[in-house]
């Protein structure tokens, strides 16, 4: 028993595990400095049936701690005690307990100890249980990723029910669409200051907002997913990156504790990897796909719809595509490079322009424009993608000349949603879909209809729906016109298809269209 003057610790996890997994990798210790930076040695010195005495060197914080303890494994209590016979500490013993959760497994650990050194006592005592406490969280953690490994590797090397469905990573917009949600979430939110709520919100961990239960293909296949909120509004970017680097790790890593099968990186969240010049994908087990594809196809169906709407030929048009150095961009570069009169493409870096009209002009039948002048891009355009995603809006509706196509693919949608008298151009939110199912999620994400599915978001259900857990949208300019058609039909199978044009919230009807087809008169 404990002396009453010994400190307690007490930690637990839930573990999307069974029970004996978890167990058999606690029971392995000489395998714990492999993945667990702070255990230096773990090592058996003597074992017998349910018995071991292993030998322990630890550093946390810079401290050294060892120890030579016994291990008792009390599987009729669904426990293991542990006691140390000799170390550093006056009295450390505990004992890890395992009880079944609707998730998983919940691990508990409960830890005595007493560090006994005159003089300092009181000193030591409470700054060596902040040290294990943090040792044994670590413990933890080490021990959820390293199970969290295991699953994956099993799906690699075919074991493919190891895994399954979806994961959305989406975030909000700006501030006043946290509030928005905040207020959604419960209509008496009363608003604390914003520079309260601001730096709250920064510190807060992405968490796992709503599971998305029975998504229902036209084919009849099920499946099941999640929506995960990385805390960061695009302003937060720029004041440190890896901060919100590191929140949309996590929010992938939320995905894996849950099995998912593939994530999507929606909104800016594929974009923060690009600007620090690291791959989610090689932080995580989870495949991760950018929904890139399929948002450049939905884009290029829309346009392709516009124009038979208004009864324009593209082989005698100008397109313009803003941002056209960019994922998205270049991939919709691609498709209309051989559909259009001539093609313009804007961009931030002349490096980038140039080496993306090197690769058009080998592949054209347009005439390639290349600039980084987005005004002078669009006044001339008979179709203008806006691919750059951008927290306000970089293009004037005043910029377009009558009788234009306008397709507003990045997130947030700004051109769409700017106010305007204008009804002698057609603009619409581009990059989106149709969906067989409802998603149904309990906050505003800037869609216009309960039907319509950021592209994105669409790609990694499909993949779900087909069981292609697979980096499928990646990096930045790798979308082809025949992953393109790819995903394209995959989406047509499940009942994916481009979706009804929406100016802002408003469904875009057959006036609207006749105004516009007057201009072009």
């Amino acid at each position: 028993m404990p002396d009453k003057d010994s400190i307690e610790i007490k930690v637990s996890r839930v573990i999307n595990t069974q029970k004996w997994k978890v167990i058999r990798l606690l029971t392995r210790v000489w395998e714990f400095p492999l993945y667990m930076p702070n255990v230096k040695e773990a090592s058996v010195i003597h074992r017998t049936r349910g018995v071991m005495k292993t030998r322990w060197r630890v550093q946390v914080d810079g401290v050294p701690l060892s120890w030579i303890e016994e291990d008792t494994l009390a599987l009729s209590e669904n426990a293991i005690y542990f006691k140390a016979i000799e170390g550093d500490l006056e009295e450390f013993s505990g004992k890890w307990t395992f009880q079944a959760h609707p998730e998983g497994t919940e691990v508990i650990v409960d830890v005595y100890l007493r560090v006994g050194i005159p003089g300092i006592k009181d000193f030591a005592d409470i700054y060596i249980k902040k040290l294990l406490t943090r040792n044994f969280e670590a413990i933890l953690d080490a021990l959820e990723r390293r199970l969290i490994s295991i699953r994956y590797a099993s799906y690699k090397r075919g074991d493919i029910e190891k895994v399954a469905g979806f994961g959305i990573v989406g975030h909000l917009y700006n501030f006043n669409h946290l509030v928005e949600c905040l207020k959604m979430l419960n209509p008496d939110f009363k608003m604390p200051s914003r520079e309260f709520l601001g730096q709250l919100f920064n510190i807060t961990p992405s968490f796992k907002l709503y599971d998305i239960v029975n998504f229902k293909s036209r084919t009849g296949a099920v499946t099941n997913g999640c929506f995960i909120v990385a805390t960061f509004i695009p302003d937060m970017i720029e004041k440190d990156i890896w901060a919100i680097f590191s929140k949309v790790v996590r929010a992938c890593r939320i995905a894996e504790k849950h099995g998912i099968g593939i994530v999507t990186l929606g909104g800016f969240t594929s974009i923060v990897a690009e600007r620090a010049g690291q791959e989610i994908a090689d932080e995580v087990d989870v495949a991760v796909t950018t929904g890139n594809t399929f948002t450049a196809a939905m884009a290029i169906d829309g346009v392709l719809k516009a124009a038979r709407l208004l009864n324009r030929d593209l082989a005698f048009l100008k397109a313009a595509i803003v941002g056209g150095t960019g994922d998205i961009g270049s991939g919709c570069a691609r498709a209309l490079v051989d559909k259009v009169k001539q093609l313009t493409i804007t961009g931030r870096t002349k490096e980038n322009l140039r080496r993306l009209k090197s690769e058009l002009s080998k592949m054209r039948k347009a005439k390639i424009v290349a600039t980084t002048d987005n005004q002078d891009a669009v006044r001339d355009a008979d179709i203008v993608i806006s691919a750059a995603s951008a927290t306000s809006s970089i293009l004037k509706v005043e910029w377009f000349k009558p009788g234009s196509i306008i397709c507003d693919v990045g997130y947030p949608k700004n051109i769409s949603y700017s106010p305007t008298h204008r009804d002698d151009v057609l603009i619409f939110s581009g990059g989106l879909a149709k969906s067989p199912t409802s998603l149904g999620l309990p906050m505003n994400i800037g869609l216009p209809s309960p039907d319509t599915l950021y592209g994105c978001f669409s790609e990694s259900i499909i993949l779900a729906l087909e069981k292609r857990y697979e980096n499928f949208s990646f990096g930045r300019g790798n979308i082809t016109i025949e992953k393109m058609e790819e995903i394209r039909q995959l989406g047509k199978k499940h009942g994916f298809e481009v979706s009804d044009f929406y100016w802002g919230d408003k469904l875009v009807d057959a006036p609207m269209i006749e105004k516009v087809k007057e201009a072009i008169r």
